[in-house]
């Protein structure tokens, strides 16, 4: 077994933001790490989609079938505790914090991240993306 990695960041010290989208097909596995400031309080929504064509991540949630956008919120593991987090909960980042998450990207095409509800503060998002062949 090999493993072939890449590193991406996907957003970089910004407030809302979201990422045009990176491919995955080709990656079993990836591991975001989360960078809060110092007065970071925001959500972040990890987004995926399973078509050939990127899909417009920007687009609101409620107008994704209007639009033809294929994607959806994904379920996340946070690698502190093990605990699950729900897609269409989110990820609570509060203060100059740091989370590990990780995403099951197995038969996903595309992965987006978007940083919203800012109530103050930047985020760092860079991703480590892996697979086993």
């Amino acid at each position: 077994m090999r493993r072939v990695a890449d590193r991406v960041v996907l957003i970089d010290k910004a407030a809302t933001s979201v990422h045009a989208g990176y491919r995955v097909t080709d990656y079993k596995t990836c591991v975001l790490s989360i960078l809060g400031s110092l007065t970071a309080n925001m959500k972040i929504f990890i987004k995926g989609a399973a078509v050939d064509t990127r899909p417009d991540f920007t687009v609101q949630s409620g107008r994704r079938q209007v639009t033809g956008n294929a994607w959806d919120y994904i379920d996340v593991v946070d690698l502190e505790d093990n605990a699950s987090i729900d897609g269409d909960t989110g990820v609570d980042l509060s203060g100059n914090n740091v989370r590990l998450i990780e995403v099951n990207t197995n038969a996903l095409d595309w992965l987006s991240v978007h940083s919203t509800n800012v109530i103050a503060g930047t985020v760092t998002i860079a991703g480590l993306f892996v697979t086993n062949e």
